[in-house]
């Protein structure tokens, strides 16, 4: 069974890199560009705006950079989970919710409104985001591939 899950993550992962390869390529957007521009935002190397939930006050770059939470590229405990493929893309527990994984859309999602695949609501601390759909996918490539 772990097997079937682990080649039906991989074969999401797939999937999602050929749609954003072919997006990409039909908007003129080189793929390593794409992935080079989610790094950028990841690392805090491109200005994000966010705030908190139910606050409108916009958080400053420092405070907003997702590697500041999800840096770490293993399972071990710490503030937030780890933005790679193998948590992403893999059925998971979450939050003690159902089994779920993410995509495109529901990671943007998340990133926007703070609501997870299953519909729970992320914890307040997690900034809530105003990202392009250019940003957001380039965002999910480059955390995909790690």
């Amino acid at each position: 069974m772990t097997r079937d899950l682990n080649r039906a993550a991989f074969t999401i992962c797939v999937m999602t890199a050929v749609f954003v390869a072919a997006r990409s390529a039909a908007n003129g957007v080189d793929l390593s560009r794409t992935v080079d521009l989610g790094r950028e935002i990841f690392s805090g190397q491109r200005t994000l705006v966010a705030h908190l939930r139910d606050d409108d006050r916009i958080l400053p770059d420092s405070a907003v950079r997702c590697i500041n939470c999800h840096d770490h590229a293993d399972d071990t405990a710490s503030f937030a989970p780890p933005l790679t493929s193998r948590y992403l893309l893999s059925d998971t527990r979450r939050r003690g919710g159902p089994p779920s994984r993410y995509n495109l859309s529901s990671f943007c999602r998340v990133l926007n409104v703070g609501v997870d695949p299953t519909g729970i609501v992320l914890k307040k601390a997690m900034p809530q985001y105003t990202l392009s759909d250019t940003d957001c996918a380039a965002l999910w490539s480059f955390v995909t591939a790690r």
